[in-house]
């Protein structure tokens, strides 16, 4: 049974989520992503004996965490290695801002095709709902649903995703997400085989967003962070 084992690398935020931009201390070349992703395939599950025993072998590499296409070339690079390398398939997640006011990047990508699979994660179907779910321009919100339909245009295995808990997604903009993806991608049959997210809450993310909204509560977190950052 394959495991597809994930290499996480942050490149200073996801474009078009500014509320949720953090810190980052190590960048990586993307050569050494490359060579983490292959060692960590190599070397499988670590963390349970009794996982390693059931998903013996690692055949998949997955990229993901903030927005891996941010860097064009270096996102290219990574995959040049990767497409040199033993493993059949490649992972890449992506938001699709960046791949859906890029045409050409798209089709740079469909070099790698014959081992990517791109999945879109999708956070709203109406400009109102991308302003009120991400704080970018709610014009922006047809750049998902564009980097879909290049990359199906250009034969790259793609897929939607999309955050539709209803503790942030009203039913009949679901309803709507749902029809515009089908539009696209009739084949998929979305109103049954949609992958659709739920929201887990944690702590720092809910000081997080407080902070974005609240300049006062934003000075205070960022002090407690320096100070636990000194202990």
């Amino acid at each position: 049974m394959p495991l597809v084992v994930a290499c996480v690398v942050f490149i200073v935020g996801a474009v078009g989520l500014g509320t949720f931009l953090g810190n980052f201390e190590k960048f990586y070349s993307p050569r050494q992503v490359a060579e983490n992703l292959f060692r960590a395939a190599k070397e499988g599950i670590t963390y349970s004996d009794y996982w390693r025993k059931l998903i013996s072998k690692v055949d998949k590499l997955r990229l993901s965490g903030c927005e891996p296409t941010l860097g064009k070339e270096y996102l290219l690079a990574v995959l040049e290695y990767v497409h040199q390398s033993r493993y059949s398939l490649f992972i890449l997640e992506t938001n699709g801002i960046i791949l859906g006011n890029d045409r050409d990047y798209v089709r740079r990508l469909s070099e790698f095709k014959d081992k990517l699979y791109v999945r879109v994660s999708f956070k709203a179907a109406t400009p109102e709902g991308f302003t009120l779910r991400t704080g970018a321009l709610g014009k922006y919100y047809e750049l998902p649903f564009k980097a879909l339909r290049y990359l199906l245009d250009e034969g790259i295995y793609a897929r939607a995703a999309a955050m539709t808990d209803p503790k942030v997604m009203p039913k009949e903009e679901r309803k709507l997400l749902i029809q515009m993806l089908d539009e696209i991608d009739p084949k998929a049959n979305y109103p049954k085989t949609l992958e659709e997210e739920v929201i887990d809450t944690y702590d720092t993310t809910i000081a997080r967003l407080k902070a974005f909204a609240n300049k006062q509560f934003a000075e205070k977190l960022k002090d407690e962070i320096e100070r636990l950052a000194t202990l």
